[in-house]
């Protein structure tokens, strides 16, 4: 049972009026008109309403103190969060020197009559210079970096020097193959400098094949090549995609299938990494051959290459919905204990590493560094440390507690009495605000030489408005329960959407009991991550899915810290299954079939959605599986449908958008999470 919560002061607006009327006969006997008409009934009334205000306020106070009683307990406000996206720098021209894209770049949205600009800017530095290719070379199995590794630099130096049209179209053979190249055959090309987030133009001058059935069954759209990067972060070779809003992007490829001279436009990633391939370290470009088929078309013989080209033209950088304050003065210090100092700005984020508090010397001579701390509990009376609330944007310093026997305790260091109080640095902004669709941040607001243009490629999400105080007073009981330690499900789901405000839901896989499958084993705990994302009607990519490698890292430490001595921790994302519909609709006589597809399509969106899906509209439920009927059901929902006549879902592929054969359920391991691919209504 809950405890009840006491009303100070119960009485209503009413019952004062009547207080004061029975009070009329004992002070003022010769006041007869009592009517509603009468001036003095009015003043009454008055003084009424203005007492039951100040009764209002009064039983506020029990919710001041809960509100107070939390924050000793540590609750406080979420700050706000960036969006973040990546912007795609293009240069005019090829670099032949280097070119710096410093940090805190600003890019914004076209400003309008009616909307401010939206910026965004650079985290970090980028130098663009001229790749430097060392190795290029032939691997007849992609699956072993291992493998037998053969140079092909000497004989495309000796194409080189040979005097111009002297061979014609003789080359090297890509795929170093007398016959037909076969299936995972690989062309390496392998680079001393950094490709980390580089865009890399191939020019390819591939030799003319003399034999034409060599290339009649290559389909120049689609040829049977793959282009890979090595990523750094999940150990493995990974695809160039060819859709735009991909990390990875094929932005072109103009050789048809290495049957003509062209170009190669490769976006590389930021979490492209060096590996080894054939003892060679470097960073890593390959294409291979991939399994003959009708869509692709296949080679009797390799194609050949006469010269290879490798050139930067652009890269592309993070970014983050914020603005950054450099060396702001708080004020000069009180030399009392615990004194607050807030911003200019807010609302403020948490501070970076390199961003922290400065006091001035005593000799005017310098400023001294002093370091945050989450609380004061453990500091000692001389620690130079001070606290951080990012959502009013203010720093306190350590307080003096004083004792029941009047002993005064001091957490931490208080600064000298005139002393300036500044911030290095701290940034400010984020919200859902910054929730931008692809292709609107195109306005360089920074001035930097040789770039032609810029753009984001991919939406900027993650962005959330600072937290509520409803949403804070919500979190109170929750907090008692877990005390900031890892135990059950349920405190490391509620302790992993503390730790970061970019994700959006979390699910808990314990074990259960020896022998259990779909359980972890024992002594291991899997905590599954969605990102936070805003609703929407269509399907969703597997990039506005994937989490972000800074927020695993963030909340594996602060699950790390928290968790028992005895559990590994995993912390990762859901398997997710993507499920198309198709659906035939009888649509009512007095509908417009437009409306009632559009209608019928985003119910199938937002019921089969990770984040805001299920019948309760709080995503889909982890290891739920699906059923034809209760897609009946939905749809039958929707006004203007009369009745469906089919009803079909698949499992879809994300990479190569294949569709398994008709199901009506879809099974989903407990791990398992549904998302829209493309429904089809008609």
């Amino acid at each position: 049972m809950a405890i009840p919560v006491p009303n100070l002061d119960d009485r209503t607006f009413q019952d004062l009026v009547n207080e004061a009327r029975s009070r009329i006969p004992v002070h003022c006997p010769e006041w007869t008109d009592h009517n509603l008409s009468d001036p003095g009934i009015t003043l009454i009334e008055l003084f009424a309403w203005m007492t039951e205000l100040i009764l209002y306020r009064l039983n506020k106070v029990p919710e001041k103190n809960y509100l107070k009683f939390l924050e000793l307990i540590g609750v406080q406000m979420a700050p706000a969060n960036p969006a973040s996206t990546e912007i795609t720098f293009r240069l005019a021209a090829p670099v032949t020197d280097q070119v710096t894209i410093p940090r805190g770049t600003e890019v914004a949205t076209v400003r309008t009559e009616t909307e401010e600009a939206i910026a965004f800017t650079t985290e970090t530095d980028k130098i663009i210079a001229p790749p430097e290719m060392s190795n290029c070379g032939f691997v007849p199995d992609a699956s072993d970096n291992a493998s037998l590794y053969q140079d092909l630099l000497p004989q495309l130096q000796e194409l080189a020097d040979l005097p111009a049209g002297a061979t014609p179209g003789q080359g090297v053979r890509f795929f170093q193959s007398r016959g037909a190249p076969e299936p995972q055959n690989a062309f390496c090309l392998g680079y001393n400098s950094d490709l980390r987030g580089v865009i890399l133009s191939l020019t390819l001058d591939c030799a003319e094949l003399t034999d034409e059935n060599a290339v009649r069954g290559i389909v120049p759209s689609n040829p049977p090549l793959l282009w890979e990067y090595w990523d750094e972060p999940l150990q493995q070779w990974e695809a160039f995609d060819r859709r735009p809003d991909s990390a990875a992007w094929l932005e072109s490829d103009d050789t048809q299938g290495l049957i003509n001279r062209g170009q190669v436009v490769l976006h590389v990633p930021q979490t492209a990494g060096r590996t080894t391939i054939g003892l060679r370290d470097a960073y890593w470009i390959r294409c291979q051959i991939i399994p003959y088929d009708q869509a692709h078309g296949s080679y009797s013989a390799s194609p050949q290459l006469r010269a290879i080209q490798s050139l930067a033209v652009g890269c592309t950088l993070r970014a983050t919905n914020v603005t950054r304050v450099v060396g702001e003065v708080l004020g000069i210090s009180e030399g009392k204990p615990g004194q607050a100092i807030r911003v200019s700005q807010i609302p403020a984020l948490p501070l970076a590493s390199e961003e922290t508090v400065e006091v001035e010397l005593a000799d005017n001579s310098g400023w001294e560094s002093w370091q945050l701390v989450s609380d004061f509990s453990q500091a000692r009376p001389d620690d130079k440390v001070f606290t951080w609330d990012p959502a009013v944007g203010e720093i306190q310093f350590g307080p003096v507690i004083r004792s029941q026997t009047g002993e005064e305790t001091r957490y931490g260091a208080t600064p000298p009495r005139g002393a300036h109080i500044r911030l290095t640095a701290y940034r400010f902004g984020g919200g859902e605000r910054g929730n931008l669709s692809r292709r609107t941040l195109t306005v360089l607001k920074s001035s930097i030489p040789y770039v032609a243009s810029v753009t984001n490629r991919r939406a900027a999400i993650e962005g959330l408005d600072p937290e509520n105080i409803e949403s804070a007073k919500m979190r109170g009981p929750q907090a008692i329960r877990t005390m900031h330690r890892a135990v059950t499900a349920e405190d490391f789901e509620y302790l992993a959407r503390e730790a970061s405000p970019s994700v959006g839901r979390v699910y808990c896989l314990q074990p259960r009991q020896v022998g259990d499958e779909r359980s972890p084993a024992p002594g291991l705990v899997r905590v599954l991550l969605v990102p936070a994302m805003s609703p929407g009607s269509r399907g969703l990519s597997a990039s506005e899915l994937l989490v972000p490698q800074a927020t695993l890292a963030q909340v594996r430490e602060y699950l790390d810290e928290r968790r028992l001595l005895s559990t590994a921790l995993v912390v990762s994302e859901p398997e997710y299954i993507w499920v198309s519909v198709e659906a035939k609709v009888q649509v009512a006589s007095d509908s417009n079939a437009n409306d009632v597809r559009r209608r019928v399509e985003q119910k199938l969106y937002q019921f089969i959605h990770p984040l805001y899906g299920g019948s309760k509209g709080e995503g889909w439920p982890f290891g739920r599986d699906l059923f034809t009927s209760e897609l009946y059901s939905q749809i039958q929902s929707v006004a203007g449908v009369e009745y469906t006549e089919a009803l079909h879902i698949f499992r879809v592929d994300p990479l190569t958008e294949e569709r398994s054969e008709v199901e009506q359920m879809l099974s989903i391991p407990e791990s398992g999470l549904l998302c829209s691919s493309t429904h089809i209504v008609t």
